[in-house]
């Protein structure tokens, strides 16, 4: 994959500032352990909609949910959910694929996860 030149990231940047497009959102390091967790799903959806060539409205399927949700997800708007409807999602696509080792990997990161939330 190349960058885009010069005048490709300007256009983008106006159809940014215009509104026509959604830029995805960051988050900075003092977010919080919830915010960055979120924040990781959403990569995360978005990574397993890319490996599975997956469109924005075969996604919307599969989580049963509309298209600006599935917007929201993929440009990070964390704000805009809370953490377990992401991981309800998450998990949807997950279950979806049958794989049984992204299933047992998805449960392990998770207990991981809250185990150092608790400690």
């Amino acid at each position: 994959m190349s960058y885009p030149n010069q005048e490709r990231i300007f256009k983008v940047l106006d159809k940014i500032k215009s509104g026509k497009i959604k830029a995805t959102q960051l988050i900075d390091k003092s977010a919080s352990p919830i915010d960055k967790m979120k924040f990781n799903i959403c990569q995360a959806i978005l990574l397993f909609k890319r490996e599975h060539n997956f469109s924005n409205l075969e996604l919307a399927q599969i989580l049963g949910v509309g298209p600006s949700v599935v917007s929201r997800i993929l440009h990070c708007q964390i704000s805009k959910f809370k953490v377990d409807s992401l991981l309800g999602h998450y998990f949807s696509l997950i279950v979806s694929s049958k794989n049984k080792n992204l299933i047992k990997k998805f449960n392990n990161e998770l207990s991981e996860f809250l185990k150092n939330l608790v400690a």
